[in-house]
């Protein structure tokens, strides 16, 4: 189903916005690491999406991201930025959920062409 690479892809789009959408004043690094992870997850995920080509690997990379935005505001020390924690520990833990349901279930999102 590509319904999960495609919110995969929304929720990448969504770390790229957040910074200035959530108002992360005066947190670099939150805004950073959002914008550079949240490009990173929204690429691998179009692409996978798409069926550019067929790209097992970017489904462990979008989840290795995903861990990423989980723990990046306790590595990154801005766990204090409630707003920010919060949003990057609800969109890493999505993002690795549906990865992981991607990885273990791969028949499910095959595309089926026509004869």
């Amino acid at each position: 189903m590509k319904a999960l690479s495609w919110t995969n892809f929304a929720l990448g789009l969504w770390l790229v916005i957040a910074p200035f959408a959530l108002l992360y004043r005066g947190i670099q690094a939150a805004l950073w690491d959002d914008v550079v992870v949240g490009l990173l997850i929204a690429a691998y995920s179009l692409w996978r999406a798409l069926e550019i080509e067929q790209m097992i690997v970017g489904n462990w990379v979008v989840g290795a991201l995903g861990l990423w935005a989980l723990i990046s505001p306790f590595v990154l020390h801005f766990s204090g930025a409630t707003l920010a924690m919060r949003n990057n520990v609800i969109v890493g833990a999505m993002v690795t959920i549906l990865t992981i349901w991607l990885a273990a279930h791969p028949w499910r999102h095959q595309h089926h062409r026509a004869h």
